[in-house]
């Protein structure tokens, strides 16, 4: 219980005892700690079951004479691969961060204006006059904003590595696919390599298994150069996100100024008309 002034509608100030509904101190917005997601173990099989291949397909090209150059193109096909479920895990995971920051959005409006909007139910009955206006404009139009912008990125991350899973499982299993389907032509070209017809024949191969591999690279650095892009676009709307929250969009300046009431808002004994008694 404290003493407040109450002004009543003849202008004269009176002392009551009343309990006041206090500002609740800042609150962190926690959003629901993600899922723990397994890897399946998809990458390591693939690389298991690739390498008698790739070995047997290094054995056939050294003997087909191309040496360094078919050794090159194995090496940068296959340094190339990567797991997908590192993308996976990453798109799930913004994904919940991006229904979290709307669950938290629609608990901050739906708590203070309330179910119906008008106030009644929500924090915005306790307040009035100067501070009420404030905090609902501050809702309105730049906290639900800043939710807004956060959402966007999340969804936009969690898209970006949607693609960048699929990129990345359909060249491993473009890789796969050819050592699978090369090996044993190779292999089988290789056992005649010792009359001059076969030999002619597993380097003509050897040099077709050598192209193709450079195709796949290409392939590779084709995918890398358009999310390189997209991911640049992802930190550039991220720099516009710290803009909002810091000054001059440093941390190290400090947050920007937010609400701007008198600071003594929060006496109890202030007669100005912030508080409305329980």
């Amino acid at each position: 219980m404290s003493r407040v002034f109450v002004v009543g509608p003849d202008g004269q100030a009176t002392s009551q005892s009343t309990a006041l509904v206090r500002r609740p101190p800042a609150q962190v917005v926690r959003v629901t700690p993600v899922g723990v997601r397994t890897d399946p173990g998809f990458f390591r099989r693939l690389i298991t079951n690739l390498n008698p291949l790739r070995q047997q397909t290094r054995t056939a090209m050294a003997m087909s004479g191309l040496g360094m150059f078919a050794l090159a193109m194995d090496v940068a096909a296959t340094l190339n691969l990567g797991n997908p479920f590192l993308f996976y895990d990453r798109r799930e995971t913004w994904k919940e961060l991006s229904g979290g920051l709307k669950g938290a959005r629609s608990d901050v409006w739906y708590g203070f204006f309330g179910q119906d909007g008008t106030g009644e139910g929500g924090m915005s009955s306790h307040w009035t006059g100067e501070a009420r206006s404030a905090l609902a404009s501050y809702i309105r139009f730049n906290l639900t904003g800043l939710y807004d912008e956060l959402g966007k990125v999340s969804d936009q991350s969690s898209t970006t590595m949607q693609k960048l899973y699929k990129e990345v499982l359909e060249y491993d299993l473009s890789v796969f696919a050819f050592y699978a389907s090369s090996a044993p032509v190779l292999r089988a070209v290789a056992r005649l390599s010792a009359h001059p017809v076969g030999r002619a024949a597993l380097i003509t191969a050897a040099t077709t298994v050598a192209t193709i591999l450079g195709n796949l690279v290409k392939q590779y650095m084709d995918v890398y150069n358009t999310y390189e892009s997209e991911l640049n676009q992802q930190e550039l709307k991220l720099n516009d996100l710290r803009s909002l929250f810091y000054r001059s969009g440093n941390p190290a300046l400090g947050p920007r100024p937010t609400l701007g009431l008198d600071p003594t808002i929060e006496a109890p004994g202030n007669p100005n008309d912030y508080w409305k008694p329980v």
